[in-house]
Formats: C-alpha cells, sequence, structure tokens
C-alpha cells in the first residue's frame, strides 16, 4: 500500500505504507540515532511528532518490549529508509510492522531520508501529515500549540518503591521509563501528574524532580507547575531534565525558545569547559542563554557544536537541571554523573 508524506511548504513524497493503515499528522523532526530504536519511538518526548530516522536501517534487531521507555509508541508517525519490519519479533513474538500495526502508528519506507533530514536542517522543522492518497489538506494544524504533556502525563499517584532512606516528588511530565529505574536507586518517588494539586499536598518529600516530556515549556497547561517549582524550591531541592531543565528556567525569570530543528540523537558533545561528554538528546525547545543574566540562574555545560544551555544551576539554592538525558537508553552513559549528584544532594549514600 503507497502512502505519502506531504510537508507544509507543498512537498508530497510518495513511499510504501507499512504499520497503521490510517492516517497521521504532526511536526516532521529527525534523530542521528543508530540503534535503540524501541526506546526511541516509546520515549513520550516525541508526542505529536512524526519522526525520521536518518540512519538508514531501522529494526535491525528484535522487537524487545522490555526496552519500551513508556506503555506504548508516542511517536505520531514514523519515515524510514530501510525498515526490517517483518524482522522476527523474538521474545515479545510480535514483528515491528505488527506492533506498529497493534498501536495505530502509520509509517512510511522507501524515503530518502537524507533529503529530507538535509530540508529540516535548512528550513527548520515542517508540520506535515502521513496520508492514504497525494492530497494537500486545507490546514497543518501545528502539534506544538496542543497540551502534549497532559496527553502522556500519568492521571493518578504512583508509588514507586525505591531506596527508602530518602523520598522524591517526581512530576510525570512525560517521563522515561529509565529515569524511574535510575532515581530508584537513590530514593522512593512519590510520582504525581503534572496537573497535580500540589500546594494543598500532604506527601512527605525531600526533593522535587521534573523530567522530560513533549512540547512548549511555556504552554498555559504547564503556568501552575512553574508556579510550584519556585514556591518550593525556598524550602526543597529541585532537580530537572530536558523539559524539567526548561521548566526550571521559567520558573526563575528564564526564557526559552524554539529551536530551528531541535537536538535528537545520541551523540551530542556537550561540556562544562574541561571535559567533553558525549550524551542523549531530544528536545525541539532551549534556555535562552541570554535571558539568564538577569537571574539567579547560571550556565554550567553548553553544547559544543551551538552553545545550547545544557546545564543551569543556581547560585545559592540546591536548585540544578541539565538538558540531556543522563539515563541514555538508548545513548552513552557519559551523563551518569548526575546520579551522583542528585544522591550528595539528598546527604544521605547508598549502601
Amino acid at each position: 500500500m503507497d502512502k505519502y508524506l506531504i510537508l507544509e511548504d507543498g512537498t508530497i513524497i510518495g513511499g510504501r505504507g507499512y504499520g497503521y493503515e490510517g492516517e497521521s499528522h504532526g511536526e516532521l523532526v529527525f534523530t542521528t540515532s543508530m540503534s535503540g530504536y524501541i526506546e526511541t519511538i516509546t520515549d513520550p518526548s516525541y508526542a505529536g511528532q512524526i519522526l525520521i530516522f536518518a540512519f538508514p536501517e531501522i529494526a535491525n534487531y528484535s522487537v524487545s518490549m522490555e526496552k519500551m521507555e513508556s506503555e506504548k509508541i508516542q511517536v505520531a508517525g514514523l519515515i524510514t529508509k530501510d525498515a526490517h519490519e517483518i524482522f522476527s519479533g523474538g521474545p515479545s513474538g510480535n514483528d515491528f510492522n505488527e506492533f506498529l500495526k497493534r498501536s495505530g502508528v502509520p509509517a512510511i519506507d522507501g524515503i530518502d531520508t537524507r533529503v529530507l533530514v538535509e530540508k529540516i536542517r535548512k528550513n527548520g522543522v515542517l508540520r506535515c501529515f502521513i496520508r492514504n492518497k497525494p492530497e494537500i489538506p486545507d490546514e497543518f494544524p501545528d502539534t506544538m500549540n496542543d497540551d502534549l504533556v497532559g496527553l502522556v502525563s500519568r492521571k493518578e499517584y504512583q508509588y514507586y518503591k525505591g531506596n527508602d532512606r530518602r523520598k522524591i516528588l517526581f512530576i510525570d511530565v512525560g517521563t522515561k521509563n529509565s529515569l524511574i529505574t535510575n532515581l530508584g536507586r537513590i530514593a522512593s518517588l512519590h510520582i504525581v501528574p503534572y496537573n497535580y494539586d500540589f500546594f494543598n499536598s500532604k506527601l512527605d518529600y525531600d526533593a522535587v524532580f521534573i523530567p522530560n516530556g513533549p512540547g512548549n515549556p511555556d504552554h498555559p497547561a504547564l503556568k501552575n507547575l512553574v508556579e510550584f517549582i519556585r514556591d518550593v524550591s525556598a524550602e526543597k531541592p529541585v532537580i530537572g531534565v530536558c523539559l524539567g531543565n526548561q521548566l526550571i528556567t521559567l520558573a526563575f525569570g528564564g526564557r526559552t525558545k524554539k529551536m530551528k530543528f531541535g537536538h535528537r540523537g545520541v551523540n551530542h558533545a556537550v561540556t562544562d569547559g574541561t571535559r567533553i561528554y558525549i550524551t542523549s538528546h531530544n528536545h525541539g525547545y532551549a534556555v535562552d542563554n541570554e535571558s539568564l543574566r538577569n537571574t539567579d540562574l547560571s550556565m554550567r555545560m553548553w553544547d559544543i557544536n551551538d552553545n545550547t544551555v545544557e546545564m543551569v544551576e543556581h547560585r545559592d539554592l540546591p536548585v540544578y537541571s541539565v538538558q540531556f538525558h543522563p539515563e541514555a537508553h538508548p545513548g552513552p552513559y557519559d551523563g551518569s554523573w548526575f546520579f551522583d549528584k542528585i544522591d550528595e544532594t539528598l546527604g544521605v549514600k547508598n549502601d
């Protein structure tokens, strides 16, 4: 079955459809990751986006459900050059095509992904549709205007039993499972939805953690959370990753900005001025470095290619965050020191 990728600039590209037979729309982005396709497509930070795999061969090893970063595929659609969609399902018993089909995610194969990546790098991300006919729609909705965090955040409180010496209030704005697992070695977690009643909470905790998530950090649906971060920081350590980094910046008077095409992949080099770390990324918004000048936050790390802010830290309070993913999954583990820093902040060492 043929499917068509239709871009807001009028470009129509045809290819062989697989996965879900229906249609989809979203923001077209790309990742440079060469492996970890299961972890990638189940990352909630991709909500509202149609993902191009820049690396040509995808799903050339079996589908491993234990590697999923959430309960389902989160991308709105997939664009690939050479997907092995009927590769053996391995222990899961499902091949890639069936996995996408059951998840309601359409995909197109046989696309020259290099051309698309070059187009996005030159012109920026594009709104698009995956359709069954080469017909341009009347409009191209911008999914970044949607409350994407509301789509992927947990709806109810959950207690994750980890190291019971400490407790962390973990605010789910679209977290990856591996972040929970890594933090569980440091503390037990009170995991709450993004729209939790923070100001009337009776939960006992030692620190607040805000993980990764999708969409625009300055979305109106997140205003209450930003206010809570600002207030609670006077009493508790506040720590963040990815979207959490941006929300902490907003809470202290900084600004965020939409990136031309974002950082998505597992080979992004960041530095603190002394060492270089190869890190995993998935974000289309970033902290505006200039906006930090009038705040109590300082930039501690930056991307060596485009100087994107990669870590902020408060001058006086135990408040800090990183833009990259220290848990990796997929990706290198150069950023794992971040969990040691959290451990030190909470003050009680693990056995």
